[in-house]
């Protein structure tokens, strides 16, 4: 009888991870340490593939001709605008407008940022100082080549159709526009938290037990500061009410650990954005309800570890619009964006010991 009632504890607790409930009220100073489980959850899915590269743009030469492509990508400190050549079109100059107005110009010699390649390269990366770029500010970039005998710009290669953001009236070419990818300072060293299922109004409410500077989003509960928090690992588990270590990054991060790397956090964030800041359609919805929560925990699950929401579901309607409205999102002011929780490793696997989970904050 005593081994039956001890198998019931267990799958009590084992239930009670990821998917499961718990009085949010009762606190376990414990930190039993957690065993991966495996690959047979991922080898029974497959994670959403964006379609094209995250944050590129098309390099059009002599208005025909797919030359290359131009990524623009950043860290805390600094913006990086990176030329990728088609091998039959090699980069003898680049030119580089960035700012928070429009170019009243397209004379890239007049560009702040300049370089001539002699000989011709591939690929070149210029490396700009972000002085003056809050984090998601708009910015204006005007993308210029040289290869061969033509000329080419940076924009939207549109099957043939080339299009840009901008441009000079009847002057050929143009730029396009994005916004600065939201780096906050986080601490360098690894913060106590705990979760707790449900939250008020997502899949964990998140409370962390060492001094955390972040940016704005959290909300108190009965004086205690909790974050609205989502899984983002459906094969690790995560006990509720337990004291886990984990390291905080932007999901923008461009150097995440491999684990979190993920080419659809940009269809995550536009989803945790949606619900925050859309209050029509699909995501016109009571947030405190749990069976909602599950639907949106069930869409993040799609672009994390590659679980298909039911057919006809309103999981599935998230992961739709998602996938075809949220492509390179990238938050502007007052919109809603992702912080990661990375768990720590066990030494001697490098394997994540508890699940990732993401928490939402409003820059």
């Amino acid at each position: 009888m005593r081994y039956v009632y001890l198998l019931a504890i267990l799958a009590t607790l084992i239930i009670a991870s990821c998917s499961g409930n718990t009085d949010s009220a009762a606190i376990d100073n414990s930190t039993p340490e957690l065993l991966d489980k495996g690959d047979l959850a991922k080898g029974t899915s497959t994670v959403y593939s964006d379609p094209d590269a995250d944050w590129t743009w098309e390099l059009i030469a002599g208005q025909h001709y797919l030359a290359g492509t131009v990524t623009v990508t950043n860290d805390e400190d600094t913006l990086y605008v990176t030329y990728n050549m088609d091998p039959a079109w090699p980069l003898s100059e680049a030119h580089v407008y960035v700012g928070t107005e429009q170019p009243k110009k397209g004379a890239p010699g007049q560009f702040p940022y300049k370089q001539e390649f002699n000989p011709a390269v591939f690929t070149y990366t210029f490396e700009i100082p972000l002085d003056g770029f809050a984090g998601k500010s708009q910015i204006f970039l005007a993308t210029h080549a040289k290869t061969g005998s033509e000329t080419a710009w940076g924009g939207n290669w549109n099957n043939g159709s080339p299009s840009w953001d901008f441009g000079w009236g009847k002057k050929w070419g143009g730029g396009f526009t994005t916004n600065v990818m939201p780096m906050p300072e986080l601490p360098d060293d690894s913060v106590t938290y705990r979760g707790y299922h449900y939250g008020t109004m997502s899949y964990w409410n998140m409370r962390f037990f060492d001094p955390v500077t972040l940016p704005p989003g959290s909300f108190f509960q009965g004086g205690i500061e909790y974050w609205a928090g989502w899984c983002v690992d459906k094969n690790h588990t995560m006990y509720p009410n337990h004291d886990y270590e984990v390291t905080l990054y932007s999901t923008y991060d461009q150097n995440l650990p491999a684990f979190a790397q993920n080419d659809n956090w940009d269809l995550v964030n536009y989803m945790v954005n949606a619900r925050r800041n859309n209050g029509t359609g699909i995501w016109d919805q009571n947030w405190n309800s749990n069976a909602i929560k599950d639907q949106f925990q069930a869409a993040c699950w799609k672009f994390s570890d590659g679980l298909d929401p039911a057919p006809g579901s309103l999981a599935e309607a998230f992961v739709n619009d998602a996938i075809a409205n949220g492509e390179d999102f990238i938050p502007g002011p007052g919109e809603f964006y992702a912080i990661l929780l990375y768990p720590d490793t066990s030494t001697n696997n490098n394997q994540v010991r508890a699940q990732m989970n993401i928490i939402e904050v409003d820059p």
